[in-house]
């Protein structure tokens, strides 16, 4: 491993290219490959990073430098795990929620270097359950992408990694997607290793992504602490992640960290928060008045036992009368049914979220489904998996460190702020981050922010899990150089989800 773990390079007004299969724009020595037309920024900022890193540095600046050949050798399967969110026919909210193939291009162009012929490389994720994959991949470019790698001889594929996908309107789920592409995944049970064997969780309701609480509770009660994680990653001999650096209302920020929710295929195995308000023992809100209190006890009675088992056939006609109770405009299906974007008053009330607009109603305020600071459920969860990610071999059981090498590159070039990760307010920043420890990296941005990283609950618990640290050996930098000063911090402001408050360095 290098001196260095992790770096970051930023350039003021740097921008994606628009065309696939975004072929870099410079001739670079160990690279052979065709150039494109248009420039292309972001290959030489991804490259920058990697000469920051002193990857395979006895080599750089000629023809044999490979600077993955650190971690990947041929005949390994390589892994690259994108954050592919959620589809939208916006392209400006698109680029700042989702990894941007031109970004993943690069990681691939490096990866089938070191693999010298010899070797494949999957790029795929679980993404949101509602979500297209498909929509993505193509209005991304990045199917458009791996096709013509393909054509070219670049043993690569794309793959969905979900075992369920569902369909919604206007935020409540109405039915399920069969596909029998998708892989069905593996259970892997972390048992008394979870964090949600604490004393905190013993008698806790989980909550998952979707309406099923009862399966949500089955996978996680005393030492049963079951997640259902992707076959293709585990298997894997390297796996590098691509997280979107942008903010989040149920987890405060995703970066390394956050991204790794995508390992798992089936959202019911995923606590997102615990039922109740944060004075009746749970954490989807904070505390209520004593009247409101009483009214979301009958609706989580509700919730758990007849939404949970007939959702499926009284979705749709609740998703239309709360439309009409509430005065919203038309049916808003899943985004993979998105129509041309409206703006202004008539897109807010097409757009509403009905199950949020009923929570608000019962509970007397606007938190709903964990999205607020006080939300511990969610950060168990996305370390559990970063666990698993860390430790766990290939047939699932818990190890000191797995053999499996990871490898991070954080798009930060357009980053999303606000009400991530589905509402979020676009920033132009131009920076990429790549580097050997996902914890590291993600607090390097988050300070680069002017971010104190304790400020976030999932920071401030992961700095004192010891598998956390795994390949953290060496000092963080910044531009190259050692990131000591307080100039050295980006120019601006990242906007906070509501029911957020990020304290400054």
């Amino acid at each position: 491993m290098p001196a260095r773990c992790s770096a970051i390079r930023r350039s003021e007004g740097l921008c994606y290219p628009k065309h696939a299969p975004f072929d870099p724009s410079a001739r670079y020595p160990e690279m052979n490959g065709a150039l494109g037309e248009e420039e292309n920024p972001v290959y030489e900022q991804f490259r920058s990073c990697l000469i920051d890193l002193e990857m395979d540095k006895a080599h750089l600046g000629t023809a044999d430098w490979n600077p993955f050949s650190d971690f990947i050798e041929p005949d390994n399967t390589v892994v690259i795990k994108p954050n592919f969110v959620l589809n939208t026919a916006r392209p400006e909210i698109q680029n700042c929620c989702t990894t941007h193939p031109s970004l993943i291009r690069a990681v691939i162009d490096y990866a089938w270097l070191a693999l010298k012929g010899r070797g494949r490389i999957i790029v795929g994720d679980a993404c949101a359950s509602e979500a297209n994959f498909d929509e993505i991949v193509e209005r991304t470019g990045t199917r458009d992408m791996i096709g013509r790698l393909r054509e070219r001889g670049v043993a690569v594929e794309l793959r969905d990694f979900r075992a369920v996908k569902v369909l919604s309107e206007n935020g409540i789920w109405t039915g399920e997607q069969a596909d029998a592409e998708t892989e069905a995944g593996k259970i892997v049970n972390l048992g008394a290793s979870s964090l949600f064997c604490a004393e905190r969780f013993r008698h806790a309701k989980l909550h998952g992504a979707g309406y099923d609480i009862a399966a949500t509770n089955r996978c996680h009660h005393d030492e049963v602490q079951e997640y259902r994680v992707s076959r293709t990653i585990l298997e894997a001999d390297v796996v590098i992640s691509m997280p979107k650096v942008k903010t989040h209302r149920k987890a405060g920020f995703t970066g390394c960290l956050k991204n790794l929710v995508g390992i798992n295929v089936d959202k019911n195995y995923l606590p997102h928060f615990t039922m109740g308000p944060a004075n009746s023992g749970g954490d989807e809100m904070p505390a209520v008045r004593p009247v409101n209190a009483a009214m979301l006890a009958c609706y989580n009675f509700l919730r758990e036992h007849v939404i949970a088992h007939t959702w499926r056939i009284i979705g749709g006609p609740a998703a239309g009368l709360l439309r009409a109770l509430s005065g919203s405009g038309r049916k808003q299906d899943s985004p993979d049914t998105a129509a041309e974007p409206q703006e202004g008053a008539a897109a807010e009330a097409n757009d509403r979220d009905m199950a949020g607009w009923l929570h608000s109603k019962l509970s007397g305020q606007q938190v709903a489904a964990g999205a607020w600071a006080g939300n511990e459920t969610i950060c168990c969860m996305i370390l559990d998996l970063n666990r698993i990610f860390l430790c766990c071999g290939r047939d699932g059981s818990l190890m000191q460190r797995t053999d499996r090498k990871v490898f991070y590159v954080a798009d930060a070039i357009e980053v999303g702020m606000g009400n991530g990760p589905t509402s979020p307010i676009p920033l132009p920043l131009g920076a990429v981050g790549a580097g050997y420890n996902g914890l590291a990296l993600d607090t390097q941005f988050l300070n680069l922010f002017g971010i104190d990283e304790k400020s976030i609950p999932l920071y401030d618990k992961a700095g004192g899990l010891d598998y956390m640290h795994l390949g953290e050996d060496g000092v963080r930098v910044y531009n190259g150089e050692r990131w000591q000063r307080e100039r050295d911090r980006f120019g601006s402001t990242l906007v906070p989800p509501d029911n957020w408050e990020y304290r400054s360095l």
